[in-house]
Parts: C-alpha cells; structure tokens; sequence
C-alpha cells in the first residue's frame, strides 16, 4: 500500500512538472512566424482564410495578411506595420482592426466582426511552396 501511493505521488509530481513545463514553454514562443488557416473549399475548390506573417525588423515589427475569399489563387499580400506587445499583435489593414495573441501552436485573431479565428503555426518553408 505505501508503494502504491508512492508510486501515484510520483506520477501525480511528473504530471504537474509536464504542464508547467508545457505553460512555460507556451509563454515565451516567439512571435514572429507564418500563421494560417488555409483550406480548399469542399465543393468549389476555391482557396479560403487567412495567411498572417509576423516579420520582426529592428525594433519594430511588420505582418504580411492575405485573406483568401474565394479564388484559385493565393491572394495578393498585403505588409502592415503591427504592433507586439508581449504575446499580442495589433494591426490594421484597409481601415480594419485586426488584434491576436500568439501562442507555441498558432495565433488566436479577432476579426472587425468580432469574430475569432485560430491561425495555426507553420514552418518557415511553407511561405515559398
């Protein structure tokens, strides 16, 4: 009986160690990087959502959005100045408020509509497929 209970102390410890391991981890990803959430439509085949790329330059950073709406074609991009304070990102495209938080799996952004869409994180590379 006193094993078993060590035995649970032990995992309950390891278990705790692991998520605060993961929240640490979680809080210091970086920011800039390529985020999006693009799909082909089911039955159009048209290309759908979103593409943000959070471009750091001396002491200031830059977002690079395309938002796909329909099309065959990835849509024209589009470079903003952002604003990055700690994990958030604040930018302003055509007259539109865009404002996201970033976290090791993606980015979380609120549309002007108030609606939020979650950007996954991807590798570099994909930006030149």
């Amino acid at each position: 009986m006193k094993r078993r209970l060590q035995i649970l102390s032990a995992l309950g410890l390891l278990a705790c160690s692991a998520a605060f391991a993961a929240n640490v981890s979680a809080q210091n990803a970086p920011v800039p990087g390529v985020y999006d959430n693009f799909k082909v439509g089911g039955g159009s085949g048209d290309l759908e959502g979103m593409r943000v790329v959070i471009i750091p330059a001396h002491d200031t950073f830059y977002a690079m959005v395309q938002i796909a709406q329909g099309g065959a074609e990835d849509p024209k991009p589009t470079f903003v100045d952002a604003t990055v304070k700690g994990m958030t990102i604040e930018f302003t495209l055509d007259d539109a408020k865009y404002t996201g938080t970033v976290s090791v799996a993606g980015l979380r952004i609120k549309d002007p509509d108030g609606k939020t869409h979650v950007l996954k994180r991807r590798p570099c590379a994909t930006l030149f497929r």
